[in-house]
């Protein structure tokens, strides 16, 4: 009976397995929630989902001038369709423009136009021999290849950008052919952001297309400090074709500077468009050409006139005090000269420390230095005035006779056998021992020898500084030759 009534549930069993795998092989197949979510954020252009399928992949999504989103193929020209402008079937993206130069009928070299809208000189390191601009660089070139509608209302209306102009995203560029640039002496190149790239791009009724971007860039300079801080330097920047010589490619550029916008630097500060023998550059592989701008700096010295010239001029003349003190008050003459002495060594290292690498003593250093040599001149004159009033007396005595001398032996009854004697007896006892001192005519020399000194000194150190200032010239504009810089800074104030 228990055989047959297993048998009998066998059947049963079997049946509850089979719905219970079907319900498991249902469940597997429906995707969760969050698998779900998983799927949906995968981006559609990402090469690492397997879910994409191919050709999907190789698709970008540019824009298109009212802002949209479009592909590839919405730029590309198709029959019967209305277009603002468009690239045709053919388009191949890295061919150069100037190959199709017979459809503009031009000839070569093609021609790139640059655009600098210079906000500021940010910064002028004299360590590293750098400058750092903030600008909106802008590059021009001519596409013949455009399909220009020309009826089209997007070129009249102002919602678009300029007339005859509409905006794009740079995203564009993937699908435009664009030139490969140089900056010459780059150090840095960083492009502005805000929530997306300062970027756009812009074609022009003519086939022309402009990209635009905000950057900071950083360049190297080729600076001279011989003449620190009195110095005016002078830095390039230039910007052209990484690969085509000038045969090939030339160009042409603008600036815009605003001096308001400036802020303020140790320099004084004026940029100008780039001088003929900088828009050509010979390397070792060709002749290239180059647009950009040359921005002069003078540095202001007002700061190091009255931290390092005024009190080192002042340091010299107060060391001219020594030689009115008589020489016999020596802690007092010896104290003023040797603290000016240190306060213009230290004013020498801390100088020296702040000042940028020269091939030789810059101008500051030597103007230090001459300041030193003076005083230290002043220490060796009242050292030469010591030495000659030292009178030198020749021993009565030698060593032993000293002692005994000061040290007399005592006899049995306890008396001192020879009494000290005081050195007026001993003189008395004396005569004939000549005192060997100063001469009457090496006497008049020390009492006359600072006056001497107070009447050289001046003419000397007066005369110092008519050649150094005449020859550095600080009063000139050494960005405009002809005007002095009192002039230039009253130009530039409001």
């Amino acid at each position: 009976m228990g055989m047959m009534h297993f048998r009998d549930k066998l059947p049963l069993t079997w049946c509850l397995v089979m719905q219970l795998s079907c319900i498991l092989h249902q469940t597997s197949s429906v995707d969760w929630p969050e698998e779900q979510s998983r799927k949906e954020s995968l981006s559609p252009v990402d090469p690492d989902s397997k879910m994409i399928p191919e050709e999907q992949l190789r698709k970008e999504i540019p824009h298109t001038s009212d802002g949209g989103l479009a592909s590839l193929d919405t730029n590309k020209c198709k029959p019967n369709t209305p277009f603002i402008w468009c690239l045709p079937q053919d388009y191949n993206q890295e061919k150069h423009p100037f190959t199709y130069f017979h459809l503009v009928n031009k000839s070569l070299p093609w021609d790139y136009a640059f655009r600098f809208v210079i906000e500021e000189i940010s910064n002028i390191n004299d360590k590293s021999q750098t400058m750092s601009i903030s600008m909106y660089f802008a590059v021009s070139w001519l596409e013949p290849r455009l399909k220009i509608n020309e009826s089209a209302t997007e070129w009249s209306e102002a919602r678009t950008g300029p007339a005859n102009e509409v905006n794009e995203s740079p995203e564009i560029l993937k699908y435009i052919w664009y030139p490969e640039l140089e900056i010459y002496g780059l150090d840095t190149f960083g492009r502005q952001r805000v929530l997306k790239e300062m970027s756009g791009v812009r074609i022009i009724k003519n086939k022309t297309i402009t990209y635009e971007l905000g950057v900071r860039i950083t360049i190297s300079c080729r600076m001279n400090f011989d003449n620190y801080p009195l110095d005016a330097q002078t830095c390039q920047f230039q910007v052209g074709s990484y690969y085509d010589t000038h045969e090939t490619v030339t160009c042409n550029s603008h600036f815009i500077y605003d001096l308001d916008r400036q802020r303020s630097l140790q320099h004084f500060i004026q940029i100008e468009g780039l001088p003929a023998k900088y828009k050509v550059l010979k390397l070792p592989s060709g002749t290239y050409a180059a647009c950009g701008i040359q921005v002069r700096f003078q540095r202001k010295q007002m700061q190091f006139i009255v931290q390092v010239y005024l009190p080192s001029f002042m340091f010299v003349i107060v060391s001219w005090v020594s030689f009115l003190i008589n020489p016999h008050v020596v802690p007092g003459r010896m104290g003023l000269l040797v603290t000016l002495f240190l306060v213009l060594i230290n004013i020498f290292n801390s100088v020296r420390e702040q000042a940028p690498i020269s091939s030789r003593l810059n101008a500051i250093d030597l103007y230090l230095v001459v300041c030193i040599f003076l005083v230290f001149g002043a220490l060796m004159e009242y050292a030469v005035i010591l030495f000659m009033l030292k009178k030198r007396r020749k021993p009565f005595r030698t060593i032993d006779q000293g002692l005994k001398h000061l040290f007399p032996s005592k006899t049995s009854n306890g008396e001192a056998s020879q009494p000290l004697r005081s050195p007026s007896h001993r003189e008395n006892n004396n005569p004939q021992m000549p005192e060997v001192g100063l001469s009457f005519r090496k006497q008049a020399l020390v009492e006359n020898i600072d006056a001497w000194a107070m009447w050289i000194s001046p003419p000397i150190f007066v005369f110092w500084n008519i050649c150094y200032w005449i020859a550095y010239r600080p009063w000139t504009n050494k960005l405009l030759s002809d005007n002095t810089l009192l002039d230039y800074v009253v130009q530039r104030s409001p």
